[in-house]
C-alpha cells in the first residue's frame, strides 16, 4: 500500500521537508496544504518589494507550480487543517469553498510556522496598522504606501529596520520605536547596535528607543502613536514587534509544547505523538552548543 504523507504548511519547511521526503521515497503520496493561495515564497524579500529592489511580489515564489509537478506533490492551496486526531492518524480539512474532507496519514509534519506577534496595545487594531508577514500583508502595505507621509514602525528587528528604509525611499517620514535601550537586541550588542542607529538616522529615519509604544491614536483609523506622552504622528503603523511559534493546532491535538513555546521535537525531528514531526519555526529543537532548548526562527520579524 501507498505511503501518504501530509504536511501542513507549505512554505520553507514544508517544502523543503516534502522535497526531502520525496528524495527518499519515490512512490509515497506527499500532500502539502496551505491556507496561502501559492506555495513557497521568501517572506524575508518583503521589505525588498516596497523599496522597489525586488521588481514584484510575484518574484518572491520560489518554486513554480512545474516543480511541485514534477516532484509529484499534491499541493493544496488555499486549503487550511483544522484539526488532528493522533490516535486515528487524521487531519480534517476545509478548502476555500468550505468543503470539509479527512486525510489519513501514515506519517504528519508539522511546519505552520510562526505568527506575528500583536502587543497589548490600545488601538492596535485600528485600519492603517499592518504586518508584514505574508505576499498579501505586503500588497496591502505597498497600496497605503502610496497615500501615506508618515510612519511608524513599532519594533527594531530587521524586517522592521528593513522596512523603515523602504519607507523613507519612498518619501515616507519615520519613526522606529523601540522599548529596549537598542535596535535589532535580540541579534545585536550595543556597540554593533548604535552603528546601525547611526546608519538609519543618516537616511533620515528617526529611532526612538527605551520607551514602548503605548497606544494608536485616531477616530477611525491609525492618526499617530502615544509614546512616551509624546505622539508620533503615523499615516501608516506598523506593527513589527517580532513573531510566536504558531502551535495552535498541535496544542489542540495534545501535541507537547516545549519550555520555549514551540512543539516539542527529539533530535530526528519527532514530536510527543508517534509518526508527528515538526519543522520550522513553529518547532522547537536542541541547540547544538549549549544543548538546550531554542527557537531558531530564523525568519523572524
Amino acid at each position: 500500500m501507498t505511503r501518504r504523507i501530509v504536511i501542513i504548511g507549505a512554505n520553507a519547511a514544508g517544502t523543503d521537508a516534502a522535497s526531502a521526503a520525496r528524495k527518499t521515497d519515490r512512490k509515497a503520496e506527499i500532500i502539502l496544504l496551505t491556507k496561502e493561495d501559492r506555495g513557497a515564497y521568501s517572506r524575508c524579500g518583503l521589505p525588498f518589494v516596497l523599496d522597489g529592489h525586488i521588481p514584484s511580489f510575484e518574484s518572491l515564489v520560489v518554486y513554480p507550480p512545474s516543480f511541485y509537478k514534477m516532484m509529484k506533490l499534491d499541493l493544496r492551496v488555499e486549503t487550511e487543517a483544522k484539526s488532528i486526531d493522533t490516535e486515528a492518524k487524521t487531519v480534517e480539512v476545509e478548502d476555500k469553498k468550505g468543503k470539509s474532507e479527512t486525510l489519513e496519514y501514515d506519517s504528519l509534519i508539522i511546519a505552520t510556522g510562526a505568527r506575528p506577534f500583536i502587543p497589548p496595545i490600545e488601538g492596535i487594531d485600528k485600519e492603517g496598522v499592518f504586518t508584514l508577514h505574508t505576499l498579501n500583508d505586503g500588497a496591502e502595505l505597498l497600496k497605503a504606501m502610496k497615500k501615506a507621509k508618515t510612519a511608524a514602525i513599532i519594533g527594531s528587528g530587521l524586517v522592521g529596520l528593513e522596512t523603515a528604509v523602504a519607507f523613507t525611499r519612498m518619501n515616507i517620514k519615520t519613526t522606529v520605536i523601540e522599548m529596549l535601550p537598542y535596535v535589532l537586541p535580540r541579534m545585536l550588542d550595543k556597540d554593533m547596535a548604535m552603528e546601525v542607529q547611526r546608519r538609519l538616522e543618516e537616511k533620515g529615519i528617526k529611532v526612538m528607543l527605551g520607551k514602548p509604544a503605548e497606544a494608536i491614536i485616531g477616530k477611525d483609523r491609525a492618526e499617530a502613536v502615544s509614546v512616551g506622552g509624546e505622539e508620533v504622528p503615523a499615516d501608516i503603523v506598523l506593527n513589527s514587534a517580532g513573531v510566536r511559534p504558531n502551535t495552535k493546532l498541535a496544542e489542540e491535538a495534545g501535541i507537547a509544547i516545549g519550555e520555549t513555546g514551540g512543539i516539542k521535537t527529539d533530535f530526528r525531528m519527532r514530536t510527543s505523538a508517534e509518526d508527528v514531526y515538526a519543522a520550522g519555526d513553529c518547532a522547537e529543537t536542541t541547540h547544538i552548543v549549549t544543548g538546550k532548548p531554542c527557537l531558531p526562527l530564523l525568519g523572524a520579524t
